[in-house]
């Protein structure tokens, strides 16, 4: 099973195979997120058997699923297709207008049997850079 991160606003997708991924900004990390907030080094995503995981690295804004008002933390926590990923940015409430497409905030999905369109920065990395329409 692939996943894939999208982007709530602009639709921007990061692909996610099996292994180990790096979010941040850094041009090290396997998936560079130029949104509001992020660390460069911010988060790990893992995919394994058919599951995917996130943890934080050591990052001063955080990670949070679903909206919550608690940290995901550097423990691996199990996410699901369907949820929210914000990265760097704690939300709560009815404050969608509000909130700037440059944030990070991803929903989790799953790939379908056709292969989708990645952003790619020719490297072999993902660029998750904002794109500049809402």
């Amino acid at each position: 099973m692939t996943f894939y991160l999208e982007h709530v606003f602009t639709g921007d997708m990061i692909h996610l195979d099996e292994g180990v991924h790096i979010m941040g900004r850094h041009s090290n990390c396997t998936s560079i997120l130029k949104y509001d907030y992020m660390s460069r080094f911010h988060a790990l995503v893992l995919v394994k058997h058919g599951k995917i995981f996130v943890k934080e690295l050591e990052t001063y804004n955080g990670v949070f699923i679903n909206y919550s008002l608690e940290r995901v933390g550097t423990e691996w926590q199990e996410l699901s297709v369907g949820d929210d990923l914000c990265f760097g940015v704690k939300l709560y409430g009815e404050v969608a207008e509000e909130i700037p497409i440059t944030f990070g905030i991803f929903t989790v999905k799953e790939e379908e049997l056709h292969h989708s369109l990645a952003v790619d920065n020719g490297n072999g990395q993902h660029n998750g850079e904002p794109s500049s329409s809402p």
